[in-house]
């Protein structure tokens, strides 16, 4: 890695070091400078303002095309179970839960679910029109009603700090997904001790 490389990094890092704990709007370039070890000129010959680091830190956390499509396309291998092909997306998303969290926690960055969102359902909906299937439309909504629900559950479970085991979650997103929420509420309501 180039030096140029290396004090790029380390502006990035200070920024998100201060980001974990400050709102976008109380940042500094003077405090990242100086938890980087470097002049404000510096900052400005790597970034042209503190917003440049925060989309960077964003497109790096979206994504890849072969990470989402690569588990649609091993339905027929495993008889239709899209749960076993997750877990590439389960890793994707514990490597970078510190950033994900933070960025859609309550101090976080608004516009990052929608961009996640957004990016996800476009590259499965490329996928589903290569496939030519019937009612894309309606497909398009099963996407995002699945998505806005398993980024809300990993909004509560952060909120919760993790209380329940990832595993057991990971089953419950699935028997939720499987039974539909309708059957599974009517189920739990009618379950009293």
């Amino acid at each position: 890695m180039s030096q140029r490389d290396v004090t790029r990094n380390n502006l990035i890092e200070a920024f998100w070091d201060i980001y974990k704990i400050k709102p976008l709007s109380k940042i500094t370039v003077k405090e990242i400078t100086d938890k980087a070890g470097y002049n404000r000129g510096t900052f400005y010959t790597y970034f042209s303002d503190i917003n440049e680091i925060l989309t960077l830190l964003k497109e790096g956390l979206i994504p890849t095309r072969d990470m989402i499509i690569g588990p649609l396309m091993m339905l027929d291998k495993n008889g239709g179970n899209i749960f076993d092909t997750l877990e590439r997306t389960n890793d994707y998303v514990k490597e970078h839960s510190d950033k994900i969290s933070v960025l859609i926690g309550p101090e976080g960055d608004p516009s990052f679910v929608h961009e996640f969102k957004m990016r996800i359902r476009m590259i499965i909906m490329d996928y589903v029109y290569e496939l030519k299937i019937k009612e894309p439309e309606k497909i398009e909504y099963i996407i995002e009603y699945q998505l806005s629900a398993l980024i809300g559950m990993f909004q509560l479970w952060l909120e919760k700090n993790g209380e329940v085991d990832e595993i057991i979650l990971g089953n419950f997103v699935e028997d939720i997904s499987n039974q539909g929420v309708t059957t599974l509420m009517t189920s739990m309501l009618n379950n009293k001790e």
